[in-house]
C-alpha cells in the first residue's frame, strides 16, 4: 500500500498542509460507543424477524446495518492506519478479523453440528452439513445462490447455518477491500491524471483522501448498478451476492471518509441521526418480507443507516438529551451491542433445532426462551471464546492468526463429510420383494390383505436415500433448468424401432413422471421425446408478477412454450404428446398475441388444441396429491414408528388441483383428451400416504419418489389404454 503512502505524502507537500487530524468524538476515527447501540438495533431486528416474521416483515434489513457499518469502520480503520504509519499490513488487518470473527463462528458450526446430528432428521444431513462446510469455508453466500438458481432445491427446508450467508459476504469484503484500494491507487492517477504540481508529481496530485474517495464511489456505482440488474434477472440468487453488496459497504466507507474530523453537528445532526433511526425503524415495520432484495428498497436500510452515522453526537450539555447517540450509548444498548455478533450467530440454530427439541412447533413462550438463551450463550460466549482469543497471546502473532483460520476451516470440512457420510448409513434391515402384491403402489388394489398399507418392513429405499433423490435425477440431461438457454431433450424406451413416438411435455413434476413412462415406453415399444423445463408450467398464458420466477426465467419458459407449440404440431413423425405438472394455484393472465376470457385453463387448452388439430393424440396425468407442505421423507424420519402421521385426509391431498384438472373440465378442453388420474393408487377412500408398500410416496414435498413412480406404470398403463393408441402402438 506504499504506492498510497506516497500519494499522501506528495499531496501534502504541495498544499502545505498536515493530514487530517483524528478526533475522538463526533468522528469516524474515534470511538464511537453509539454505534453498539446502532448494533443492538440491528440483530434485534434480525432475531424478531426470524423469530416472527409476520410481526416484523421488514427485520432482515439488519444484516444491511451491519454491512454499512462494518464498511464504516474498516474504511476508517485503513484510513487511520496510512496516516499514522504511512502503509497497511496485509496480513496484520487480516490477522485482526481471524482474532475478532473465527474463533467463535468456528465454535458456533461445531456446536450446530453436533445440534443436527442429534436432533435434525438424517434426510436433511446431506444438506445441512454441506453448507456446515460452506459456511465454514466462507462461502456460504455463494452455496444459497447455487440452490437459489436451482430449482431442484426450492423446496428443501433452511440449513441450520443459512444466516453464515452474511458472515461470508462480510468476510470477502474484508479480503478484498484493501486490495480494490491498492488497485485504485495504482489506476486512478494513470487512468485520470491531473495537472502536475510542484511536488506533486509522483502520483499524479492525488492524495491519499481522493484517492479512496474517488475508488469508493466507482465501486459504489458499480455494485449499485449490478444489483439492480441481478435483483431483476435472478431475485432470490441475488440477495447473497456479494458484488450486488458492495456498495452497501462503500457508502459506510464514504460517510467515513466525508466525516473525517466531525460529523453533522447540533440541530442538524440531531434530526440526521433521528431521522436515519426513523428510517430503519419503518423499513423493518412496512418492507414486506418477499421484497426483492437488494434493489432500489435496499436504499432505505443503507441510508438510514449512512444517516445515524454521519449524525454527530451531542455528549455534553442539555442538548444531550436530545441526540440520538446518548440513547443509543446507554448501557443496555452498549451491552447489546457488545454481544451482538454472538447473539446472530446462535439465534438461528437454536431456531431451526427447537421444532425436533420440542416435537411441535414453538409457541410464544417458546420463542422467548430461544431470544433468552441466545443472549445467554452470547454473553458467555464473549467471556470465554471471543475475547480470551481477541485480545490474548495466543493468536497475536499474524502466523499463528492464519494457521488457526486454515486449521478452524479444515476441521469443521472434516466434521462436515464425517457427518454426511455417518447420516448415509442405512440399516441393514429386511426388505419388502418387488415382487410382493403389496409392494408399492400395488397396496390399495388389495386393501383387505395388504395392511397395514405402509407394510411390516421398513421403507427401501430410506428415507436417507429417497430425500437425495431431488439431487440425483435418474436421467440426468432429460430436464432443462430454469435458467438454462435453449432445450435439452433425451430420448428414452425403444429408440432404434419404436411403434409410437411420444412427446412428455411439462415441468419437473414430468420429469418424476418418467420412470413409470419408461417401463412403458419399453414393454409397448414406444420413443420417448422429452421437452422438459423446471418450474415451467406447460402454458400459453402468462403469470401474474407476483407469481413468476425470475425475469430471465419467465422470458425463457414463455419462450420456449411458444415455440413448443408449433414445433411438436408441426412433427410429422411425432403420434402422440404426454402432459404431466404441478398443481400449486397460480394466477394468470392473457399474454401478448394471446388473449383468453379464462387464461387459466385457455392457456394450457390452446396448446393441446394445436396438437389435436394436427391429429396428435394429447394425454394428460392428473396432478398427483400433496401431502400438505412437509417434506415426505423427512417426515418419514421423524415418525419412524408412525408413518400415519404423516399422511392427510384425501380432501386435502387433492385440494391443490388448480391447473390441469381445471383446464380438463373447463368447456374449451378439445375433444379426445386422455385424462389419467391415478388418485387412488396413492390415496384411499379416507387418506393419502406418505409410504406405501414399503416405499416413501414423494423425494421432497410433491414430486413422486423414483421407486414408487416405477410401480405406479401398470396402473399408468391402464388409465393411458383408454385411448387404443397407446395401448398397442400405431
Amino acid at each position: 500500500m506504499n504506492v498510497l503512502a506516497r500519494a499522501q505524502k506528495s499531496a501534502n507537500k504541495t498544499n502545505n498542509s498536515a493530514a487530517p487530524t483524528v478526533q475522538s468524538n463526533g468522528s469516524s476515527m474515534g470511538f464511537r460507543p453509539e454505534l453498539q447501540g446502532l448494533r443492538a438495533i440491528a440483530v434485534l431486528l434480525v432475531i424478531f424477524h426470524h423469530l416472527r416474521p409476520g410481526a416484523l416483515s421488514g427485520g432482515f434489513i439488519g444484516v444491511d446495518i451491519f454491512f454499512v457499518i462494518s464498511g464504516y469502520l474498516i474504511t476508517a480503520h485503513l484510513y487511520r492506519e496510512l496516516l499514522g504509519t504511512g502503509r497497511i499490513s496485509l496480513l496484520s488487518f487480516w490477522a485482526r478479523r481471524i482474532r475478532r470473527l473465527l474463533p467463535l463462528a468456528f465454535t458456533v458450526l461445531l456446536a450446530t453440528a453436533l445440534l443436527v446430528y442429534l436432533w435434525i432428521p438424517t434426510t436433511e444431513h446431506g444438506t445441512m452439513f454441506k453448507h456446515l462446510a460452506a459456511a465454514g469455508l466462507y462461502v456460504e453466500n455463494w452455496a444459497l445462490v447455487s440452490d437459489a438458481t436451482d430449482y431442484a432445491a426450492a423446496g428443501q427446508m433452511a440449513t441450520a447455518v443459512q444466516h453464515y450467508w452474511s458472515l461470508s459476504v462480510e468476510e470477502q469484503f474484508y479480503l478484498c477491500w484493501p486490495l480494490l484500494l491498492l488497485a485504485g491507487a495504482w489506476l486512478i492517477p494513470k487512468v485520470f491524471p491531473r495537472k502536475h504540481t510542484s511536488g506533486a508529481e509522483q502520483r499524479g496530485g492525488y492524495s491519499v483522501h481522493r484517492i479512496m474517495l474517488i475508488t469508493i464511489s466507482i465501486i459504489a456505482v458499480l455494485s449499485f448498478v449490478y444489483g439492480l440488474w441481478i435483483t431483476a434477472a435472478n431475485p432470490a440468487g441475488a440477495y447473497f451476492d456479494t458484488a450486488a453488496r458492495a456498495w452497501q459497504f462503500a457508502v459506510g466507507g464514504l460517510v467515513a471518509l466525508l466525516c473525517i474530523n466531525r460529523g453533522v453537528r447540533g440541530w442538524a445532526g440531531m434530526l440526521l441521526g433521528w431521522a436515519g433511526l426513523a428510517t430503519l425503524l419503518i423499513g423493518a415495520l412496512m418492507i414486506p418480507t418477499l421484497t426483492r432484495f437488494p434493489g432500489t428498497m435496499a436504499l432505505v436500510p443503507t441510508l438510514g443507516t449512512a444517516a445515524v452515522l454521519a449524525a454527530a453526537n451531542v455528549s455534553h450539555g442539555f442538548g444531550r438529551w436530545f441526540s440520538h447517540g446518548t440513547w443509543l450509548s446507554l448501557a443496555p444498548a452498549r451491552w447489546l451491542g457488545d454481544i451482538s455478533y454472538g447473539a446472530y450467530l446462535w439465534h438461528w440454530p437454536l431456531i431451526i433445532v427447537a421444532p425436533f427439541v420440542l416435537n411441535t412447533e414453538p409457541k410464544w413462550y417458546h420463542e422467548a426462551g430461544i431470544f433468552a438463551l441466545t443472549l445467554l450463550l452470547a454473553w458467555l460466549s464473549q467471556l470465554l471464546i471471543e475475547n480470551p482469543l481477541r485480545f490474548g497471546s495466543l493468536l497475536k502473532p499474524v502466523k499463528n492468526a492464519l494457521i488457526f483460520a486454515l486449521a478452524g476451516m479444515l476441521i469443521i470440512a472434516g466434521v462436515s463429510w464425517a457427518g454426511t457420510a455417518a447420516s448415509a448409513q442405512s440399516a441393514n434391515l429386511p426388505r419388502m420383494s418387488q415382487d410382493d402384491p403389496c409392494y408399492g403402489a400395488r397396496t390399495l388394489l388389495d386393501p383387505v390383505n395388504c395392511q397395514p398399507v405402509e407394510s411390516d418392513f421398513a421403507p427401501y429405499p430410506s428415507a436417507v436415500a429417497v430425500s437425495q433423490q431431488v439431487r440425483a435425477p435418474l436421467f440426468p440431461g432429460c430436464e432443462t433448468d430454469t435458467l438454462e438457454v435453449g432445450d435439452k431433450n433425451c430420448l428414452l424406451g425403444d429408440t432404434e424401432n419404436p411403434k409410437l413416438r411420444v412427446a412428455v411435455v411439462g415441468d419437473s413434476h414430468a420429469t418424476a413422471w418418467l420412470p413409470a413412462l419408461e417401463v412403458l415406453a419399453k414393454k409397448r415399444r414406444w420413443q420417448l421425446e422429452t421437452h422438459i423445463r423446471s418450474g415451467c408450467s406447460p402454458s400459453l398464458a402468462a403469470l401474474k408478477q407476483a407469481e413468476q420466477l425470475s425475469g430471465q426465467a419467465e422470458r425463457l419458459c414463455t419462450d420456449s412454450i411458444r415455440a413448443l407449440g408449433p414445433q411438436l404440431a408441426n412433427d410429422e413423425t411425432l403420434d402422440a404428446v404426454i402432459v404431466a405438472a404441478q398443481g400449486n394455484k397460480r394466477q394468470w393472465v392473457s399474454s401478448p398475441g394471446y388473449e383468453f376470457s379464462d387464461p387459466k385453463t385457455e392457456g394450457f387448452t390452446s396448446l393441446w388444441k394445436s396438437w389435436t388439430e394436427k391429429g396428435k393424440k394429447v394425454a394428460v396425468i392428473q396432478e398427483v396429491p400433496r401431502l400438505g407442505n412437509k417434506n415426505v421423507p423427512t417426515c418419514v424420519a421423524t415418525n419412524p414408528e408412525d408413518p400415519q402421521a404423516c399422511s392427510v385426509t384425501r380432501d386435502k391431498g387433492l385440494s391443490i388441483r388448480h391447473n390441469l384438472k381445471k383446464a380438463l373440465d373447463s368447456k374449451t378442453a378439445p375433444e379426445g383428451i386422455v385424462h389419467a388420474d391415478l388418485t387412488n393408487s396413492i390415496c384411499s377412500d379416507e387418506r393419502c400416504f406418505a409410504v406405501l408398500g414399503s416405499l416413501i410416496t414423494y423425494y421432497d414435498q410433491s414430486h413422486l419418489s423414483h421407486d414408487f413412480a416405477r410401480s405406479l406404470a401398470p396402473e399408468l398403463g391402464k388409465e393411458l389404454a383408454k385411448e387404443p393408441l397407446f395401448a398397442s402402438g400405431s
